[in-house]
């Protein structure tokens, strides 16, 4: 259940949180000039938290069953678009790392910032599954190395299929070219069956890409292993995921091995101004 209450003393009665409530919820008692919540759509709340975080006067809270810790603002100057526009450009897919494993508060640290990542209706479907164990990864990728196989023989006009051999060839010579021998791979998953969760995963997915440079990681999107999870029931099941869940996508975690030092070149913007 949710509970949204308001300190009147402290309200001034500047409607701001009225006007931001998406579903409404909040109105204005016209006698008191004062807000108020309307007990028949306080159902539709989506902890979206926009009223409590608006408010001026900070008179505004709310809670509800399962919401994490709220993290306090750092006054420090805003980022300029000149610092997150580098930040953004020198971002690279890592597939060479150090033997250097990631410490587990490292990237709770990471999870805790992203949760904030915007999901549809503030939903918040996805979940983490974070794999540290060498072992669980170099079978993950065995896995998904003989499900390879099986493609190359049976499924000839699959995608994959003439990328597939180099794969298989060197995995078969001792290179890890599946997960390249990540020390960590971060999985979003969520419920199967919610229309949100792939894009809200994939949104997270880049909120972690992008976070993760910050604590020195290097990250790179698994496409192997998201294409296999979908596709084998074998890979899927070395997941080892809640009943009734999906892979949403998979990322490679670690430390780079070598440092990029210059932004490379890109197409030219594409885009078209009406």
């Amino acid at each position: 259940m949710t509970d949204i209450s308001i300190n009147i003393p402290l309200c001034s009665g500047c409607k701001t949180c009225t006007e931001v409530c998406p579903y409404f919820i909040l109105k204005m008692d016209e006698s008191a000039e004062k807000p108020t919540v309307d007990p028949l759509k306080i159902a539709n709340c989506c902890h979206c938290g926009h009223c409590e975080a608006v408010c001026p006067e900070g008179a505004i809270t709310v809670n509800y069953p399962g919401s994490g810790l709220v993290h306090g603002i750092t006054k420090n100057n805003p980022i300029t678009p000149a610092q997150i526009g580098q930040h953004l450009m020198m971002r690279r897919s890592i597939r060479d790392y150090t033997v250097e494993l990631v410490p587990e508060e490292t990237l709770r640290q990471i999870l805790e910032i992203i949760r904030y990542a915007p999901t549809g209706m503030n939903g918040q479907p996805v979940h983490w599954l974070v794999m540290r164990d060498p072992a669980e990864i170099h079978h993950l990728a065995g896995t998904i190395i003989e499900w390879g196989r099986d493609v190359v023989k049976n499924q000839p006009g699959h995608p994959l299929a003439s990328i597939l051999p180099m794969i298989i060839e060197a995995w078969d010579h001792g290179a890890d070219p599946v997960c390249h021998s990540a020390p960590c791979i971060v999985i979003a998953h969520g419920q199967k069956d919610n229309p949100n969760a792939f894009i809200d995963s994939v949104i997270a997915m880049t909120h972690f890409d992008l976070v993760a440079p910050s604590f020195d990681l290097g990250t790179c999107w698994a496409g192997f292993v998201q294409i296999a999870a979908d596709a084998s029931p074998e890979v899927f099941q070395a997941l080892h995921l809640p009943e009734g869940h999906r892979s949403q996508y998979a990322m490679l975690v670690g430390y780079p091995k070598f440092r990029f030092r210059r932004i490379p070149k890109r197409d030219a913007l594409k885009v078209t101004w009406r």
